[in-house]
């Protein structure tokens, strides 16, 4: 029988916030204080003690030992709700990039917002990660929408972050933060659009998702395939396709 992992402090603070089956979380600090970081080890504690299973961020992810899905925009996030059952998380990186204070009120900021309002009725939580609340819509920042703010004030010391709890009003600081054990891009862009730029299908046969997925832009290392099983599949698929269109045109 497998032992149940013990929780540290810090990991309590977490799993006591996510007993609501929707979070959301401002991590606030300057550039290389941690924020991406601490948001990972969020997710990795979440997926640690089974509090989730569908984890989803716009950073781009080297390796981890649990499946995050990559989306970079609203529609695919959408999608990616609506297909995953029970209670999700996603980390938005450079959140004040596409929920600016300074237009506040621009037809992306409205629909952004309203959006994200939307997907937290599909059990989502959200991590939003900007340099200072300055740089993110006011309406974001609401404590009808917030729960807990997160600030990294010293990039010297990323070990150490002041946790807010907005819900229950009190404040901890938190210390010897240790770092995730995903491996991620730290000099990432981290975009976030509108719209997809091509609807990601679904198909029944899992070979024709692989297919999809390397052909439009995922490497082998992405999709956790050995390159000769990828070569078979393409090989396989060129062959179909090829043989299909010759009984075509003699026919």
């Amino acid at each position: 029988m497998l032992k149940k992992p013990q929780a540290n402090n810090l990991e309590k603070r977490v799993l006591h916030l996510f007993k609501q089956l929707s979070v959301c979380i401002m991590i606030m600090g300057r550039r290389g204080s941690g924020k991406t970081d601490f948001a990972l080890l969020i997710m990795e504690t979440l997926n640690k003690f089974g509090v989730m299973a569908a984890f989803a961020t716009n950073v781009k992810i080297h390796s981890s030992t649990f499946h995050i899905e990559h989306i970079t925009n609203l529609e695919d996030l959408r999608f990616w709700c609506q297909n995953n059952q029970g209670p999700k998380l996603f980390i938005f990186d450079e959140a004040g990039k596409s929920i600016r204070r300074r237009t506040p009120m621009s037809k992306l900021n409205v629909e952004m917002l309203d959006q994200l309002q939307i997907l937290r009725k599909f059990k989502l939580s959200l991590i939003l990660i900007a340099p200072h609340d300055k740089y993110i819509d006011s309406a974001t920042l609401g404590s009808d929408v917030l729960d807990a703010i997160i600030i990294k004030h010293n990039p010297r010391n990323p070990r150490v972050a002041l946790y807010r709890n907005i819900f229950e009003n009190f404040e901890v600081w938190f210390t010897d933060i240790p770092r995730t054990q995903v491996d991620f891009d730290t000099w990432d862009v981290a975009p976030f659009r509108k719209a997809s730029p091509i609807r990601r299908p679904q198909f029944k046969d899992e070979e024709k998702n692989l297919l999809w997925d390397y052909s439009h832009g995922l490497t082998y290392k992405d999709l956790k395939v050995h390159p000769m099983k990828l070569s078979r599949l393409l090989r396989k698929f060129v062959k179909e396709v090829l043989e299909r269109e010759v009984h075509t045109s003699h026919t």
